[in-house]
């Protein structure tokens, strides 16, 4: 058991960030390996005997270094970068105008004009370099409106409960 341990904590201070991903992998398979095992050993406890004990301590060491092996890749890599926010409005930018070009080529052109505005308010240089260089998006905004936002579905009129019959 110390020679597992010893091994563990060695292998894990030797983790650095560029192997951090493949840690993180190796330590999901062996934790879900070992918790998979445990649940088979549990179920298998009568047939397997007087050994069952012996296992059920291997599946948790396997499992318990899987969690280590897990954590110390995790903590091995360098934390995301925060986006500014004009980073945050270019890439929502991008995004509405993806979304805006479908919405043309799908002829949904009401949904385009409501777009408009906030990719403008997002990026002005995109607006103006990328969205407004889209053929069917500048079709969209200069044809006359032909479609507004479709009308929610009528409410049926509610119909009356019949009267129960005069006995």
């Amino acid at each position: 058991m110390r020679a597992v341990s010893l091994t563990a904590a060695l292998a894990l201070a030797g983790c650095s960030p560029a192997m951090a991903p493949r840690a993180k992998t190796a330590g999901k398979v062996m934790s879900l390996s070992g918790v998979g095992g445990l649940i088979l050993t549990s179920f298998a406890a009568s047939y397997i005997g007087p050994n069952a004990r012996e296992i059920v301590m291997g599946f948790s060491t396997l499992s318990a270094i899987g969690v280590g092996t897990y954590a110390a890749g995790d903590l091995s890599q360098p934390p995301p970068a925060r986006e500014s926010v004009a980073e945050r409005h270019a890439r929502w930018a991008r995004v509405l105008t993806d979304r805006a070009s479908g919405y043309a080529r799908d002829g949904r052109c009401w949904r385009v004009r409501n777009i408009d505005p906030r990719v403008r308010a997002y990026d002005r240089e995109h607006h103006k370099t990328v969205f407004m260089r889209d053929p069917e998006i500048v079709k969209c905004l200069t044809t006359a409106p032909l479609q507004t936002e479709p009308e929610p579905p009528a409410a049926a009129p509610p119909s009356t409960p019949l009267d129960p019959p005069d006995l």
